[in-house]
């Protein structure tokens, strides 16, 4: 179980998303019209990776076990342990994610059709 942060920004309790730098699209025209740049972006981009909030997409995250965490929690009139009790909700997928789980689908049936075909 990932630590519950709280969000100095807008107050949210829970765990944090993680948040990507750059591109996706540029990163694959970069790998389909020039590789060796495409590589370089994709490494920049996967060395680039930080928390956010899920609410607010704040990167001021504070640990509620923190003084500064539970001095916020104070602000919102919450103790600690009503803090931990709280449930996150299930996690949704983007749409961005959702298209790239469909595209990766694809390509896999495509893939395996191909190689049944040469058998």
């Amino acid at each position: 179980m990932s630590q519950k942060l709280i969000c100095s920004a807008c107050g949210h309790i829970g765990s944090s998303k993680t948040a990507i730098k750059g591109n996706g699209l540029i990163e694959l025209v970069l790998w389909l019209c020039f590789i060796i740049p495409g590589i370089i972006y994709s490494i920049w981009r996967s060395f680039s990776r930080y928390k956010t909030c899920k609410k607010c997409g704040s990167t001021n995250l504070i640990p509620l076990d923190s003084p500064i965490g539970q001095k916020v929690l104070a602000e919102q009139g919450k103790t600690l342990e009503q803090a931990l009790a709280e449930k996150e909700p299930p996690r949704k997928y983007s749409r961005g994610e959702k298209i790239m789980i469909c595209v990766v689908v694809v390509v896999v049936i495509a893939i395996i059709t191909l190689i049944a075909n040469a058998v």
